[in-house]
């Protein structure tokens, strides 16, 4: 039940606010909306105001606003160039716009949860410390997690830290470069959290699984892990975990992403929750949603030629679904934040140069406005039936893919 309210409060937010940009735009520059609809045919609600028809569908895939923006005709529109190009990228910027406003609300208002490191020295660490290692003093501090430790070295650099180790308490010194501080990467359990889609999850690892060994090699730490799995060679990753007291093995086909294999997972451990001042936390939203567009089209150019990956690394509507549905369980901040990454992918989707999505339109707007009158209808027709092959070849491949993966799912 859970994941079915989380998947129509998600995708109606992010359809309903695109097709807002799209409809508010259209009623400032005159254009009038004939139709206004969440969702696709049948339409399970119906209600005429004005000039506009305003309708909910019962295919909650998407929605339309229905308004002539003179694409495809031969006749000039009353309406400026420029005025219809603002209609048209109106949905998208609506989308970075819900997404400053969803990372404001968590940054802010909900509060975003950041993990709480212990002072317990890693498996990579500087001579004189030993993985186990508990920091409790740096320079005559006391300490109480590794933030404190970063913070008070980035003021010294150099000085004692006083360890426990075992069952006595000694005294280490340290000298140290700023880009290497604290000297050590702390001890992370190997307690993790998998994600809807990546390897590891479809492999059978859950979050709160607890990784024992990696192709037999033991771990007992984080950054061990990430060492085993950067390491691999052959095809599948022999992982043994526990879960609830029982020990079990996946099989786990990493990925290849940007150049290193991947499985998925992160760490999984105590949190506490940070809430911003407000102005910080608008200052720190508008940023973070505009830099998740840039690393969005960024990705999406470094993968185009590589079009397999960008298969691989898509979505269709079962994982949408399914990772709604489980960050909804980790709490409001989570289900947040994961609104605004898909409002993100959505904005940059519609963006694509595709004519029947409106970075499509939108080209063929400003072609307009630069050649002085419209692109023939018959070129028009042409690049929209070429679009709506290759978006349907899109589709196709990335519901084969949902389809695939949850049938060979190792639950």
């Amino acid at each position: 039940m859970l994941s079915v309210i989380a998947v129509l409060v998600g995708l109606g937010m992010i359809v309903f606010f695109h097709e807002l940009g799209h409809f508010w735009v259209s009623k400032a520059v005159g254009l009038p909306v004939e139709r206004f609809s969440i969702g696709f045919p049948p339409f399970i609600f119906r209600k005429k105001a004005g000039e506009t028809e305003y309708c909910i569908g019962s295919i909650p895939l998407g929605g339309y606003v229905k308004v002539d923006l003179g694409v495809g005709t031969e006749e000039v529109s009353p309406i400026s160039w420029w005025k219809r190009a603002m209609v048209v990228l109106a949905g998208p910027f609506m989308n970075l716009i819900l997404a400053a406003v969803l990372m404001f609300t968590v940054l802010g208002v909900v509060g975003t949860e950041i993990p709480v490191i212990d002072a317990v020295v890693g498996s990579i660490h500087m001579d004189g410390l030993e993985t186990g290692d508990v920091i409790l003093e740096v320079s005559g501090t006391q300490v109480e997690n590794y933030t404190d430790i970063v913070t008070i070295m980035e003021l010294q650099s150099s000085g004692l830290f006083l360890v426990q180790r075992g069952g006595e308490t000694i005294s280490v010194p340290f000298n140290l470069s700023p880009d290497s501080i604290p000297g050590f990467i702390p001890l992370i359990q190997t307690v993790v959290e998998s994600s809807v889609g990546m390897p590891a999850y479809e492999a059978g690892i859950r979050s709160g699984d607890r990784i024992l060994s990696v192709n037999s090699v033991s771990v007992i730490d984080f950054s061990e892990l990430q060492q085993e799995v950067s390491e691999f060679e052959g095809q599948f990753l022999e992982l043994i975990y526990t879960r609830e007291g029982a020990v079990d093995t996946a099989w786990v086909e990493p990925m290849d992403y940007n150049g290193r294999w991947i499985v998925g997972v992160t760490a999984l451990s105590e949190t506490t929750t940070l809430k911003l001042p407000l102005g910080m936390a608008f200052t720190v939203s508008i940023q973070a949603a505009l830099d998740g567009a840039g690393t969005f089209f960024t990705s999406l150019i470094q993968m185009a030629a590589k079009p397999a990956e960008l298969i691989e690394m898509s979505g269709g509507p079962v994982f949408v679904a399914e990772t709604l549905g489980q960050q909804a369980a980790f709490g409001l901040s989570r289900f947040l934040e994961t609104i605004a990454y898909f409002s993100l992918a959505i904005m940059g989707f519609n963006l694509l140069p595709l004519p029947i999505l409106d970075g499509g339109q939108f080209l063929f707007i400003l072609y307009e406005g630069i050649r002085g009158k419209p692109a023939s209808p018959k070129v028009i027709q042409i690049a929209q039936q070429i679009g709506i092959m290759l978006l349907l070849l899109l589709f196709v491949a990335v519901i084969f893919k949902d389809i695939k993966r949850v049938v060979t799912r190792v639950r």
